[in-house]
């Protein structure tokens, strides 16, 4: 077990070389370039899509572009089999033992809505007025609240054909200018840093080809959230449960002496028993989870049905009463229908709360205050990369905001400062575990 403790042999010296992270013109000189980094990027095509066996020619064309601007910064950097781009950089400290920082960010985008051919728009000086797209789609304050934040300030809107693609190459944008920032200041005082860009995050997969030789850090945070301020501290636990029935085929007529059995009845029946109306997704909020019985496929010939639950919670107890509901009904029909019930269950993603270091908030929440930005921590009735880890891995991390506004959608916008301002927060991350020392216990 490792304890975290106060380093305060170079604490001042830290403390004074840390404020030109963000508090300084290093931070401000690097913010011209920003813009045109993620208007160059939303331009690749990268969309993720479930049914590929691993990931899209989209998402490697942009694999591959990020891979050549990230290695000309001179970081050790590993290219993935699998895509996945990995940075070690160094400490420059004169302290072996200090605390690994991880970030993350993923540069795939929905396959919900249609992300090819991506024409962003940047509006300098936003005047208030509603923004009208193509196809109809419009941006106003009674969709939008928060838009009322940008008058005289600059934004980014797709054209209305499109998504923009925010979700996440605003979180990869300030990756990339965290890093240009490291290799071009090398006496900025930093730990050992560990960065993934990943695919497939928008299919659930971010964390499946992860490799642990790479990326796992003391302290992780995801760089793929919405608004200025916000951090996801918790998010529902995510299973998919698939439950088949198996009938026998024969003539229905003649099921009394041919032993035929229908597999459409076990698993109607289940439905009814494991997901009753007052645990539909429509009747929960908050942090209450919920049951869906999300599809379901029929094979005629095998004479086979099939159900896929969803669950979704945040309390551990509550997950496994979905779990045990469904088991228990599953066993139960099975023997009063007489046919083979099979109940699989897959994690999807888990609770980052269960895996996360309890001063990592309090690291997070510095770095914020230095950068200017209020806090707004949220428990996610969803799921991040930092998700996905957790329930693969066992390490969790919180997700911070990066300026993305209504993802996977047409009207989906970028907010320029708000992005600005969450790489302020990733540099003076930097800092603020960089003063901090790890010993063995």
């Amino acid at each position: 077990m490792r304890k975290l403790l106060a380093w305060p042999v170079a604490l001042a010296l830290l403390l004074s070389a840390g404020a030109a992270f963000a508090k300084s013109n290093i931070a401000d000189k690097y913010r011209a370039g920003m813009l045109p980094r993620f208007i160059k990027y939303v331009q690749i095509d990268s969309m993720s899509d479930v049914n590929a066996e691993w990931m899209t020619p989209g998402q490697e064309k942009m694999a591959q572009a990020l891979y050549e601007d990230i290695k000309s910064f001179g970081f050790p950097t590993h290219f993935s089999a699998d895509k996945y781009i990995y940075v070690n950089i160094p400490s420059n400290l004169n302290k072996k033992d200090a605390p690994i920082l991880g970030i993350s960010a993923h540069y795939d985008t929905t396959p919900d809505i249609i992300g090819v051919g991506v024409k962003p728009q940047v509006i300098k000086n936003y005047d208030g007025q509603p923004i009208q797209l193509k196809n109809g789609h419009v941006i106003d304050f009674n969709s939008d609240p928060y838009l009322r934040n940008m008058i005289g300030k600059t934004i980014v809107t797709s054209d209305g054909t499109t998504n923009l693609g925010a979700d996440d190459k605003a979180g990869v944008t300030i990756v990339v200018t965290l890093l240009q920032t490291l290799a071009e200041n090398p006496k900025l005082p930093h730990g050992p840093i560990q960065i993934v860009i990943t695919p497939n995050e928008d299919v659930g997969r971010s964390a499946e080809r992860l490799e642990l030789e790479y990326y796992h850090p003391d302290y992780a945070y995801d760089f793929d959230g919405g608004v200025n301020g916000e951090v996801v501290i918790g998010n529902f636990s995510a299973d998919r449960v698939v439950v088949t029935a198996q009938g026998i085929n024969g003539h229905q007529s003649y099921a009394a002496e041919n032993g035929y059995r229908n597999s459409a009845k076990p698993i109607a029946d289940l439905i009814a028993n494991a997901a009753p109306s007052q645990n539909l997704p429509n009747n929960s909020t908050g942090t209450q989870g919920y049951v869906e019985p999300h599809h379901i496929e029929y094979n005629a010939a095998d004479n086979i049905h099939m159900v896929d639950f969803r669950l979704r919670y945040f309390d551990q107890q509550e997950g496994q009463r979905y779990l045990q509901r469904i088991q228990h009904a599953a066993d139960s029909l099975a023997k009063a229908l007489d046919v083979a019930i099979k109940v699989e269950v897959t994690k999807q993603y888990e609770n980052v709360e269960y895996g996360v270091k309890p001063e990592a908030l309090g690291l997070l929440t510095a770095a914020m205050k230095d950068a200017g930005v209020t806090p707004d921590p949220k428990k996610e009735r969803a799921g991040t990369t930092s998700a996905m880890i957790m329930a693969k891995h066992g390490f969790g991390g919180y997700t911070v905001f990066t300026g993305q506004n209504n993802p996977h959608a047409f009207t989906e916008w970028l907010s320029e400062e708000d992005m600005f301002k969450a790489y302020k927060v990733a540099l003076n991350l930097v800092q603020q575990v960089a003063q901090m020392n790890v010993s063995g216990k």
